[in-house]
Order: C-alpha cells, then structure tokens, then sequence
C-alpha cells in the first residue's frame, strides 16, 4: 500500500499534460505455478503451490505517445503441499506473497497491450515448515497482456494474464538438504476495473 500511495503523490508533482492522462488499477484473481521445491532425502519429495488468490494496485504514467511506465503492487494468499514417494500428500505451511515490479506496457494486437517488468517478492509466513527461518525475498521477472472487456469514459474493465518467474529456496530447506535452487513459473488471470485520469 505504501508504494501506491508513493506512486500517487508522485504523479501529483508531474505536469497536468501527464497526469491527466494517469491510470490506476485495482484487481483480483487467482495464480498458479510450479514447484516451489523437489529433491531426494531418503525418499523424493516434491513441495508445491496451491491455487492463490491474488490482488493487486497498478499506477502508470505515458512515457510516450503509446507506452506506459508504471508499478504493480501484488498480494497472494498461497497454501504449499507435500508429496513424499510412497505417502499420500498433504497440506503444508500457508503463506503471503507481497510482491513490487516496476514495467512497461503498450499495444501489441488491436485492443490487447503487452505489459514487461521486473521486482521484488517476498514471501510472509509464520516461522514452520519450509518457512521456519523466515521466507526469501525473491528477484521476480514478469511479462503479461491486458485486454480491455468493457470500456465507459474514465472506468474500464480488464482480462489480465500475468506470468513470473522466480528461482526459489530458503533456509530452512538448505539446512535440511534441499540442495537445488528451484526455477518456478507462474501464470496468474484476472479481472481488473482501471480509472485514467
């Protein structure tokens, strides 16, 4: 919240040319991904990501006649689960994902606009499981596409695809011998309701 409201007092020192044309975002939606972990310790095991549902803050600005320059600010509310080789899974240690890219977005394809970035993500958990020495904060890459679903004046809603890439450990799991850093990938839909100035 604290880079949103940076990002609009900002905008209040720009030049009326650009701030007329501001754009703020508010949306909602669900992320999916990969893997957070997997390796061998006796036995495989594999620790991964359920179904998060994931809201978000957007800010821009025109940086030319046709692209944009802004920040997302995200919050994911994830549920990790546990396959051991030979037992059923189960669920493990819940967790929030707060996470702060910076990017850029124009048009691509008629209506639709591409959206690129890069930032922050950490990852907020009570102090078990995978978490139980804290949780990382992540270098989080990022591309996307918005595609306007209604248009009224000012207000519009938007389809959102989000994907970001992240390489994922902790502490805890390197102290109990989870040796790799794991690539994980996740794809993220929504719907977001956009005001321009």
């Amino acid at each position: 919240m604290r880079f949103f409201t940076t990002t609009l007092a900002l905008a209040a020192l720009l030049p009326a040319t650009l701030t007329a044309q501001a754009r703020y975002s508010f949306g909602a939606g669900a992320t999916g991904g990969t893997k957070l972990a997997t390796d061998r310790i006796f036995q495989d095991i594999d620790i991964t990501q359920r179904i998060a549902p994931t809201f978000t803050l957007g800010a821009s600005l025109p940086v030319s006649a046709r692209e944009r320059a802004g920040i997302e600010v995200s919050l994911g509310f994830g549920k990790t689960r546990i396959k051991e080789e030979g037992f059923s899974a189960y669920d493990g240690v819940s967790y929030k994902t707060l996470g702060f890219t910076v990017g850029a977005d124009g048009p691509m394809l008629k209506k639709l606009r591409y959206r690129f970035g890069a930032g922050l993500t950490k990852y907020l958990a009570d102090k078990e499981g995978i978490f139980r020495q804290g949780g990382p904060l992540l270098l989080t890459l990022t591309l996307g596409s918005d595609y306007p679903v209604i248009t009224s004046g000012k207000v519009g809603l938007v389809a959102r695809l989000r994907y970001n890439y992240q390489r994922f450990s902790t502490d805890e799991l390197r102290s109990i011998g989870f040796s790799r850093t794991q690539d994980v990938h996740q794809l993220g839909l929504g719907l977001a309701v956009e005001y321009t100035r």
